[in-house]
Formats: C-alpha cells, sequence, structure tokens
C-alpha cells in the first residue's frame, strides 16, 4: 500500500488546515461583512465629515437606525462622481424609482427593546457597538450582541441592568 493509515490521518490533517486558513482565517473581518447590492464605503464619506446621523437621520428617534433613501444619495450624487460605476448603480435605483436592497448587517432578537436615543444621550458613540465603521470599506458585525454584553457595557457606563424594565419587553 503507498499510504499508511497514519499518513492518510497526516494528510487529512493538513488538508483540513489549508481550508481553515483559506476560507476562515484570511479575511476574517468580511466573513460576517455581506455582499450589498452596491458597494458603500463609509470610510470615503467619514473622511469628507459626513456625520453617521446625517444619513442615519432615524437614529435618534427609532430603534432601528434606518437606511437612506435614494433621494438622500441622489442629493450630493447628483454631481459628485456621477459616472463612477457603483454611483452609477444609485442612478438606476433613482431613475426606476426602487429603493435600495441593502442587506442587514446588525441584529438584535425581536424580544429585545433596544432604543438607540437614551444611548446618544449617554454619549455612547457608535463606534461602541458598530466598531470603528468610518475606517471601513465594507461594514460587518463586531459585537455579538447577547446578555453578557448588555449588562457589561451597561455596567460599565452605569445604567439600568432591570432587565425587563430596560430592554426587554
Amino acid at each position: 500500500m503507498f499510504f499508511s493509515l497514519r499518513h492518510l490521518f497526516y494528510l487529512a490533517a493538513v488538508l483540513l488546515g489549508v481550508f481553515l486558513w483559506i476560507f476562515y482565517f484570511q479575511d476574517m473581518p468580511y466573513r460576517s461583512a455581506p455582499r450589498q447590492p452596491i458597494s458603500f464605503s463609509h470610510r470615503i464619506h467619514y473622511e469628507r465629515q459626513i456625520a453617521c446621523i446625517f444619513c442615519h437621520a432615524d437614529v435618534a428617534k427609532s430603534a432601528y437606525a434606518g437606511m437612506p433613501p435614494v433621494l438622500k444619495c441622489m442629493g450630493c450624487h447628483r454631481e459628485v462622481i456621477p459616472y463612477y460605476p457603483d454611483v452609477a448603480k444609485l442612478h438606476r435605483y433613482w431613475r426606476e424609482q426602487k429603493p435600495i436592497p441593502w442587506v442587514r448587517v446588525f441584529w438584535i432578537p425581536q424580544y429585545v427593546h433596544f432604543p438607540h436615543q437614551p444611548h446618544i444621550l449617554a454619549g455612547v458613540q457608535c463606534g461602541v457597538c458598530h466598531g470603528d465603521v468610518g475606517h471601513e470599506n465594507r461594514v460587518f458585525e463586531v459585537v455579538n450582541f447577547n446578555m453578557g454584553t448588555c449588562i457589561t457595557c451597561h455596567r460599565a457606563y452605569g445604567a439600568r441592568t432591570d432587565c425587563f424594565q430596560a430592554c426587554h419587553h
């Protein structure tokens, strides 16, 4: 026999290691970064000092920060780099009067009530939960939202930890 059982085991272990290296460890931040219909770069907009709330206008009054309507994007991109390929896609959504079908990145369980407003008023920066989005080209989930994460943060900020009064409904 050309290969012994031990050789086959080593070969399988090496192949598994290569597979994990290629598909798991490489490009790790983008494993949970879904492909979006338009390659939107938060970094480019952040570098131009556009505040998060400019595009995510519902963040101060809703549990869901909201995605900007195509009209908001077109406010600048009618004139700003209109022929750039991804901006051209934006123009196509505008002409067809269709919303951009963004893929949601951040999720919390349905039984959790999460208003952004008290967090904003407490001075919690967007990056605490959403990561350094301003320096990213593709957004990915950086915080695993679970009970431990929330309690740890609430204790650090001196916020309420009575679960059913504060967050759960």
